[in-house]
Order: C-alpha cells, then sequence, then structure tokens
C-alpha cells in the first residue's frame, strides 16, 4: 500500500529518496505475479463464433540404431549444360536471300548542322547483311562534321548524330 504523504513531504525528499519511494510504493505487479485476466464481456456477435480444432499433436519417438545413418533422399543429378547458352537469350538475325542483299536503297538524311538534306543510294548490303538491327553508317560531307545515321532493316533512320571531325597530325 502507498503511503500518504503530502506535497511539502515530497519536495523535502532527495533524488534518491524519491526514486525509491516511488519503486516501492506504485509498483502495480511483482516479477512473480501474472497480470490481472480480462473480464470484459465480448462485442456482440462473438458468442456465436466457433474456432476450427487444434490440429492433432503427433510424437514421433524414434530410436534409431547407433550405427545406422540416417537415410537421406538420393540427390538428384544436375542436367548437363549446353556449351552455347547465349543461344536461348540472343535473337538470331533472319537469313536474308542473296537476291535482297544486291543492289541499292535510296536514303533521305538531313544534317542539322548544315541544314542539309541529302539523298543517297545506299548499298543494300551495309544493312541487311548486317547482324546488328540498327546500323550506324557514318556520312563524311564537310570538313569539320560528319553524320552518322543508324538505319533499321527497313532502311528507316532511328536516330542520327552530328560528329566533329579532328585530324591527327
Amino acid at each position: 500500500m502507498a503511503q500518504k504523504l503530502t506535497r511539502e513531504d515530497l519536495l523535502k525528499l532527495d533524488k534518491h529518496q524519491l526514486i525509491a519511494f516511488i519503486l516501492k510504493n506504485f509498483q502495480k505487479t511483482t516479477p512473480d505475479e501474472k497480470p490481472p485476466a480480462c473480464n470484459a464481456a465480448s462485442p456482440p456477435g462473438f458468442d456465436g463464433i466457433k474456432l476450427p480444432a487444434k490440429p492433432p499433436t503427433v510424437l514421433c519417438i524414434a530410436s534409431p540404431a547407433k550405427d545406422a545413418a540416417p537415410k537421406l533422399p538420393p540427390i538428384p543429378k544436375t542436367p548437363p549444360i549446353p556449351d552455347v547458352c547465349n543461344d536461348f537469350t540472343k535473337k538470331k538475325k533472319k537469313v536474308v536471300p542473296p537476291e535482297m542483299v544486291e543492289g541499292e536503297k535510296r536514303v533521305f538524311v538531313k544534317c542539322e548542322r548544315c541544314d542539309k538534306t541529302f539523298i543517297i543510294d545506299l548499298p543494300k548490303r551495309i544493312v541487311l547483311s548486317n547482324p546488328n538491327e540498327v546500323v550506324p553508317v557514318t556520312l563524311l560531307h564537310a570538313e569539320d562534321h560528319a553524320l552518322t545515321v543508324y538505319l533499321d532493316q527497313n532502311f528507316e533512320s532511328r536516330r542520327d548524330y552530328v560528329s566533329e571531325i579532328f585530324r591527327i597530325k
């Protein structure tokens, strides 16, 4: 039970005496006691709820032989790994018939630096026989810069860049 002390009595206590008083008189439960059970009534509608039955507890008591090792399932053999792993992930380019590679294709490109449009008769073999999906083609048309055009398999420009030309002496 807590002792009845007045406010003035508490103010006279020093720090250590105050802590000891609080710990002695206001501790609700001791470590050996269980907390009080809840006696509140259940909410309406909860009385009719049936909980599922607990699963049966199976006790496995085995006395293995002293010399016998535990039997483990056999380790499955790993499948063989193919020599070339990139065959599945790498897209293969369609084989183009030789008659489609012959000849030229007319391509229109515009240089943003000089603001000129060029009409180029580009050999089809440059784009169609290249294994890449987008083929870079560089056009040297001025002394100080060049135009690099990225062409797809339909000879359409996907992107173009103007590059500076620097000559090593």
